[in-house]
């Protein structure tokens, strides 16, 4: 009896730990690029950062945290915290940078090699995001669970907007200031209803969403302006 209560005692001290957040330094790498300037999101407590001339950042975490990394110049990066995490003096992440087209072209020329796709099977299996798989597993409690498949969600809506329009769009016409392009793109993955427009696959509704957005989005940075 005693000894379960010890075992009870230790597993609640040790999800009492996992639960709190702590203070991550990490450091990004890519292959001797420019680190300067790459935006990061915790995507569960909604808490950024920008990376310094070394590509050095800190950021406040917990276990089973998604971190999401983005840049022009870079792929976007994915990153669940884990407990070992933790344990690093300095947690490396390595991000790839942008290649020209033409090499996109080769490299994505067997992205369909699929059971389905080489006529294994006759039906197209369901493909599950690294949060739908967890959210399915059980993993994690039910809120956290929800929140990382809400924060991958809205990370690919974010993408799927960068698909659609490019930095250049959001600076030249949406009047978007070059540094809050990536905010201005999370505002958007926000607002109800968004994804709805995105996903209906209607251009124009999307594209007068998009400036409808932009104009509330210039007014929000206008009056935060003013108040300073």
């Amino acid at each position: 009896m005693k000894s379960n209560k010890i075992l009870l005692l230790t597993f609640f001290v040790s999800y009492v730990a996992l639960a709190q957040e702590k203070l991550i330094k990490g450091k990004i790498t890519a292959n001797g690029n420019n680190v300067e300037g790459i935006n990061l999101v915790n995507l569960v407590n909604e808490k950024s950062a920008v990376t310094d001339s070394n590509g050095e950042f800190l950021i406040l975490a917990k276990v089973d945290d998604m971190l999401v990394f983005s840049a022009v110049n870079m792929h976007y990066k994915r990153k669940i915290i884990e407990a070992e995490d933790f344990q690093k003096e300095v947690l490396i992440i390595e991000m790839e940078p942008k290649i020209n087209q033409l090499d996109e072209v080769v490299i994505t020329k067997f992205v369909d090699i699929t059971a389905y796709g080489l006529g294994i099977i006759s039906f197209k299996p369901k493909v599950y995001t690294d949060a739908e798989r967890r959210m399915r597993s059980g993993v994690g409690s039910a809120a956290e669970r929800k929140a990382r498949l809400e924060g991958e969600r809205k990370l690919m809506l974010i993408e799927r907007i960068g698909i659609l329009y490019s930095d250049e769009y959001f600076v030249e016409v949406l009047k978007i200031n070059p540094d809050y392009v990536m905010a201005f793109k999370y505002y958007c993955s926000e607002q109800p209803d968004f994804m709805e427009i995105v996903n209906s696959r209607i251009k124009d509704n999307i594209k007068l969403a998009i400036i409808e957005l932009a104009r509330k989005y210039n007014e929000l940075q206008n009056e935060e302006i003013v108040k300073e």
